[in-house]
């Protein structure tokens, strides 16, 4: 059975309040999965993403990136909220950090197994964590955005990284791929970036309006083939971290 649990922590005198979600069936500890959500905050949008996953056998926090009953009523709102870390990428990573550090001490989760999934806002959180060279396995982001004023530097991310992207975004440009893939390169990260053409920003998301102005719509087609080859880079990364 699939259960969600409030998750109380604290980053830097801040309350938070994530979701962890894990199949109540298993009780020896499981690789952990950090999710991040889009700058909406927390929502049943996001937690259809770690109820799957959970039922794959991993351990999950939905982190809570803005406060403990910070939950943006509009775009507006949320955009305001989103805003502060997008523009302080220092305190997003730490902020994230502080996530990861409630999911590794959690009992359901093995702290040596350790991975991250963030849509669009979340995918930058997920990103500018492991840029930080926090101790991930790996890191996917879905249309996330993908610059950053602080590229990583040669040895700094201790994982693999899994980057998801619509060629029709209007959000996060085509123009970013190239130089997030040099900025990997140069830093000799194992990353591997998946370009959909018939998908935009927010093709994960059932709950979205399509906007032709952004990009943005939900695709079925898309959405499965980017969650299979998630499971798939997830399962080689276990794989290859028990050898």
């Amino acid at each position: 059975m699939i259960t969600r649990t409030p998750l109380a922590y604290v980053h830097d005198g801040t309350p938070l309040e994530g979701i962890l979600v894990v199949d109540a069936a298993t009780e020896a500890p499981r690789p952990g999965v950090l999710l991040v959500h889009e700058f909406m905050g927390i929502g049943e949008y996001v937690l259809v993403h770690a109820d799957r996953l959970a039922a794959e056998g991993y351990a999950v926090l939905a982190c809570d990136m803005y406060g403990k009953g910070v939950r943006p009523r509009d775009a507006a709102e949320a955009s305001r909220y989103s805003r502060i870390y997008r523009q302080d990428r220092m305190l997003m990573r730490q902020r994230a950090r502080a996530g990861l550090q409630a999911l590794a001490q959690s009992p359901c989760a093995d702290p040596n197994r350790l991975l991250a999934l963030g849509f669009s806002f979340g995918g930058c959180a997920v990103l500018e964590l492991a840029r930080s060279g926090a101790p991930l396995l790996g890191s996917a982001s879905f249309y996330g955005y993908l610059n950053t004023p602080h590229p990583c530097a040669k040895g700094k991310v201790q994982g693999s990284i899994l980057v998801m992207h619509g060629v029709r975004d209007k959000v996060v440009p085509m123009e970013e791929i190239p130089v997030l893939a040099e900025e990997m390169r140069t830093a000799g990260v194992d990353c591997r970036i998946q370009l959909h053409t018939d998908a935009g920003h927010g093709f994960s998301n059932e709950t979205l309006a399509e906007d032709p102005a952004t990009g943005s719509a939900y695709c079925p087609k898309t959405a499965m083939r980017a969650w299979k080859a998630l499971l798939c880079f997830y399962s080689e990364l276990l794989t290859n971290n028990t050898e």
